[in-house]
């Protein structure tokens, strides 16, 4: 029942897809599509191919951890059924955003409007652009989607890509028949753009007739030309020696010395103080030792009846004092949210960042995967900053390695973090 399909989708295509326009084919090959349908699903692109190729050049992509290209635009069959039988489920995530903008890429590198034919559930992990970020430059490039859903699929994210590129949705793969995946690439192929014709020849006009020779000048005017060469030879005579007093006294010039850490000579950077690698080292080593100050001494204190200085018996009935704990703490405050407040462990490493691996996972596209870290140390906390893409600031100061102080304003990205100290009761 499904070779008959698969051949009336061949003879459908043929006649309908008529001028070259290159399709670039992608695959979903991560673990959540079932490996039933993923196995049935290599053997329906390769029926696919013969209409695809004769319409123009094709492309085979796959993506799971990464977009990889498996074949570039080819019209050989026999390269693109090899490319099919390579491919393989793996990885654990589905970068689909990723591998989308990098087949627009190749498309637009073409020059000429294209297709992308899309066999995926719709899901997207850790993608580095977004859905929006490629249906722009697909709608510049006028690249349509048609899109294809496996397994459990995102239905309204495809539908949503398909409308945004002006392409089609053709439902999930065991509901659609072939039928229905032809009429929604005859349609899509329809409505892109027929590229123009190329530019005619623009002949190339007759050679001008060579110039007649001067007439000789008066001796006047003569005298009046070699007066005009002399000024201007000796004006740019002036500018050269005027270049050369500047560039002598910019060389003599000089450059301030670069600043270096003054224990182990490190350059240190612009926003550095002191030398990160330095206070760490002192951090690990540093022990708490006792002051040295003499102690004052204090005034003789007058004799005085012990019992005066004993508490009086209580009521067994009084209630039990309540004993104050200081917890540190650690406020997010987002534009348009409400702030959250986060405890911090006393003795353990608080990781922030994108990633949800991290201690606190912030969604915010302007964090780096891991930002920065507060780390106890000794009664005190300290910043690090993870080498973020945007940097780290302490109350407005960019910072790499310092001490936390209550009140202290992180900001990273486009996020603010309150550090404070607050009382908590213990009993």
């Amino acid at each position: 029942m499904r070779a008959p399909r698969l051949c009336s989708l061949c003879l459908f295509l043929a006649p309908v897809l008529c001028w070259a326009a290159p399709t670039a084919i992608l695959v979903d090959t991560s673990r959540s599509v079932p490996p039933a349908q993923f196995e049935a699903l290599k053997s329906h692109i390769g029926a696919l191919l013969p209409g695809l190729v004769a319409r123009g050049p094709v492309a085979l992509y796959a993506f799971n951890d990464g977009p990889a290209r498996l074949s570039d635009f080819t019209s050989d069959e026999a390269e693109l059924r090899s490319g099919v039988g390579r491919l393989s489920q793996g990885g654990r995530f589905t970068l689909l955003y990723d591998c989308l903008f990098a087949a627009e890429k190749d498309l637009a590198a073409k020059g000429e409007p294209g297709l992308i034919l899309l066999f995926t559930d719709g899901r997207d992990e850790n993608s580095a652009v977004t859905l929006e970020d490629f249906a722009s430059r697909a709608s510049t490039a006028h690249v349509a989607v048609v899109c294809a859903g496996l397994g459990a699929a995102d239905e309204k994210t495809l539908r949503r890509l398909a409308v945004l590129t002006g392409g089609r949705y053709t439902g999930p793969m065991g509901a659609a028949d072939s039928g229905d995946l032809a009429h929604a690439l005859s349609e899509a192929a329809a409505a892109l753009p027929v590229p123009p014709p190329p530019p005619p020849k623009v002949q190339a006009e007759p050679a001008a007739p060579a110039p007649l020779p001067p007439t000789p000048q008066p001796s006047g005017l003569r005298r009046f030309g070699l007066l005009f060469a002399l000024l201007t030879i000796l004006g740019l005579v002036l500018l050269a020696a005027i270049g050369a007093g500047i560039v002598l006294l910019l060389k003599r010039t000089k450059a301030p010395e670069d600043r270096t850490c003054e224990q182990c000579g490190r350059p240190l950077n612009v926003w550095e103080s002191e030398c990160p690698a330095c206070l760490a080292k002192s951090l690990a080593l540093t022990k708490g030792h006792e002051s040295t100050e003499e102690t004052l001494a204090e005034p003789p204190l007058p004799e005085l009846d012990p019992v005066l200085l004993q508490k009086t018996p209580i009521s067994d009935l009084t209630e039990h004092t309540l004993v104050l704990d200081q917890v540190p703490v650690l406020v997010l405050q987002r534009l348009g949210s409400p702030p959250r407040m986060f405890q911090l462990p006393p003795e353990g490493v608080v990781s922030v960042g994108r990633d949800k691996l991290n201690t606190l996972s912030v969604a915010d596209q302007t964090l780096s995967a891991q930002h920065f870290r507060i780390i106890p140390k000794e009664g005190k906390f300290y910043l690090v900053d993870l080498k973020s893409t945007n940097g780290t600031s302490l109350d407005g100061r960019r910072v790499s390695l310092v001490e936390l102080q209550p009140g202290s304003v992180i900001r990273a990205g486009q996020c603010e973090f309150v550090f404070k100290i607050e009382q908590k009761k213990l009993n």
